[in-house]
């Protein structure tokens, strides 16, 4: 057997001995985040949000407001009497939005005068104050339509030109009918997810490594580190792919791109991941220090990837830092190719991903190398054998 054989067969040895922890956890990690941010996404639309109104018109046109408000499916409608003031109302309750009927609605509809209802919705949580001002507008929208309706009679136009001569919107959505949102944060959280496992537990199992194989390790840098590159970028490629497949099966992720492009992009996304979790881990001497300067990298990372917060309204620090984290270059892309079935700058991204391994990979090696130096200048190694003191 020839010395990458060996090598090889050295570090699936140690994958299922020393390292069997990290490889569980490593297997384990991001399948719990596709889990649980599934199930925190699965339902993919609001209903029952809490909104109070306060009804101050006395006429029957406030009541029918009030009643079309309540059997709208996203709001959860409390009925309060007392202050008109949306923001004191919202201070005074847990609700996440505050809609005040003016005292003369009904006379003022009843008169053909513009009638105002005041909303405010608190945005603290996006997505619920989304969720009600949508809510709120398709309900005035409709009422509005209605009363030009019948406006349209009174003025001697036919029923079919009053009802049908109103402009309409067709929306078709490339998500999931319901809203999306397991198609718009699942697939950027299981990449995050993995790439949270792979650096925090083989960067620090490299280190360990370096310990426990001694200058064996150090002397063939560059045949140990390709080794770990390719098994580790194929078990970390096949996590992704379980994820993905829970995703789309369990928790009704849309796939429409093919499976040879998703593959490959998540070959080249894993590769670079694996080549910095070994940068990292070559460099360092503690294995605390792997996961404390990974830390910094890694965590803030999704946010900048343009997956959440596009890139073309962020600030020019922000947009620099975007093209500097590997994710950056696949996250959009993998939604798009599940999402809309392609992805424009998928093979420019994927030969992107592909440089930024072949960097990491290369300072990996340096590191290694100067590991070998500092043990060699330090007089730790005498013919070839570790004294006690390294």
């Amino acid at each position: 057997m020839g010395a990458w054989g060996k090598e090889l067969q050295v570090a699936v040895k140690m994958l299922f001995t020393v390292h069997r922890q990290v490889i569980f956890l490593l297997c384990l990690l991001p399948v719990l985040y596709t889990l649980f941010f599934g199930g925190l996404f699965y339902k993919n639309s609001l209903t029952m949000v809490p909104v109070v109104v306060c009804n101050l018109d006395v006429g029957d046109k406030g009541q029918e407001l009030v009643r079309d408000l309540a059997d709208t499916p996203e709001l959860n409608v409390t009925l309060v009497n007392g202050d008109a003031d949306t923001d004191k109302l919202l201070a005074a309750t847990n609700a996440a939005g505050a809609i005040v009927i003016p005292q003369d609605y009904t006379a003022k509809i009843s008169s053909g005068s513009c009638a105002t209802v005041e909303l405010l919705a608190a945005y603290g949580n996006t997505v619920e104050g989304g969720t009600i001002t949508k809510a709120v507008q398709a309900v005035i929208s409709a009422k509005n339509a209605e009363l030009i309706a019948k406006y349209r009679l009174s003025a001697g136009w036919e029923m079919a030109q009053a009802q049908g001569a109103q402009l309409s919107l067709s929306t078709r959505t490339l998500y999931n009918p319901t809203g999306g949102y397991t198609d718009f944060f699942l697939s950027p959280l299981i990449l995050h997810g993995g790439q949270i496992a792979m650096v925090f537990l083989l960067g620090p199992s490299l280190v360990l490594e370096k310990r426990y194989r001694g200058k064996e390790m150090l002397v063939y840098p560059i045949r140990v580190l390709l080794v770990k590159l390719l098994l580790y970028t194929l078990l970390g490629t096949a996590v992704m792919v379980l994820c993905l497949t829970i995703g789309i099966g369990f928790f009704h992720m849309v796939c429409r791109g093919r499976a040879g492009e998703i593959i490959m992009l998540l070959l080249a996304y894993m590769s670079c991941m694996v080549s910095f979790a070994l940068l990292v881990g070559a460099w360092v001497k503690v294995p605390y220090r792997a996961i404390t300067y990974s830390l910094f990298y890694i965590m803030p990372s999704v946010l900048f990837t343009g997956a959440i917060w596009p890139r073309s309204s962020m600030d020019v620090v922000s947009y620099g830092l975007s093209y500097l984290l590997p994710i950056g270059y696949v996250a959009d892309d993998l939604r798009s190719l599940l999402v809309k079935g392609a992805s424009a700058g998928l093979e420019v991204h994927i030969f992107i991903l592909l440089l930024w391994g072949m960097f990491f990979s290369c300072m990996a090696v340096w590191g290694l190398k100067h590991a070998l130096e500092r043990k060699k200048n330090a007089g730790n190694y005498v013919a070839g054998v570790e004294t006690a003191g390294s």
